[in-house]
């Protein structure tokens, strides 16, 4: 930061803008090799979507769109670099005479450092006439490359009942939760949210109860000594 005015070359119209574009091209060329966009980057290189993921990653996928097309999908992209941390959002028409609306996608990506390397949480939720579906993939960056790793690796085990509010009501009794993975946008912490399956809820609404109120998040904390989230 400047303490005092100083007067600046005057520079031919055009040179300054050329020289942004130049800079910002060669930021754009060298990503941090234990970020989540280059951890994203490698994602898609293997990417293998199910037929009923209807992501905006699962299209480019299937469409074999290259990176730069694969990122033009998405309207609004954060990249917090400092932290570690990318937040994409987009969406997408329906098929034409397939009846379904439009598909709002939500990709959220974080690194978790641990001795030159990072691990890659990438949670990509996808949603279409008032229901959402998610996919969490875990993964290694680094010198090594990329290498998925399974969930049970570096997730401790979590039981349906960690999830309650107290104690479950009758309607959740029995049932087997889902669960999203939320990488934090600051901090070194995992957020981990139940999902009730559609019938559970119908039941537990038919009942009055709000599984909202009924359930509760938890937090995992990153433990680099170990390379896993821990409680």
């Amino acid at each position: 930061m400047f303490t005092r005015s100083v007067p600046l070359p005057r520079l031919r119209r055009g040179v300054l803008p050329a020289l942004l574009l130049l800079t910002c091209a060669a930021q754009a060329a060298a990503p941090d090799p234990l970020g989540p966009l280059e951890g994203l980057r490698q994602f898609m290189g293997s990417f293998k979507p199910d037929p009923a993921e209807r992501s905006l990653l699962a299209y480019a996928r299937r469409e074999q769109l290259d990176w730069s097309a694969t990122q033009n999908l998405f309207a609004v992209q954060v990249h917090d670099a400092p932290n570690r941390y990318l937040e994409w959002r987009g969406h997408s028409a329906g098929t034409p005479g397939s009846g379904a609306g439009q598909t709002f996608t939500t990709v959220r990506a974080a690194t978790y450092l641990r001795a030159g390397q990072a691990l890659l949480v990438l949670n990509r939720e996808w949603c279409a006439a008032g229901r959402c579906e998610s996919r969490t993939t875990f993964a290694w960056q680094g010198s090594g490359g990329w290498k998925a790793a399974p969930e049970s690796s570096v997730i401790p085990a979590i039981r349906d009942a960690d999830f309650g509010a107290g104690a479950l009501p009758p309607c959740l009794r029995g049932v087997t939760l889902g669960v999203q993975y939320l990488p934090a946008r600051r901090g070194t912490n995992l957020n981990v949210l139940p999902l009730v399956p559609d019938g559970a809820q119908r039941t537990c609404e038919s009942a009055g109860v709000n599984v909202i109120t009924a359930t509760r998040p938890l937090r995992l904390n990153w433990t680099p000594a170990v390379g896993k989230f821990r409680w």
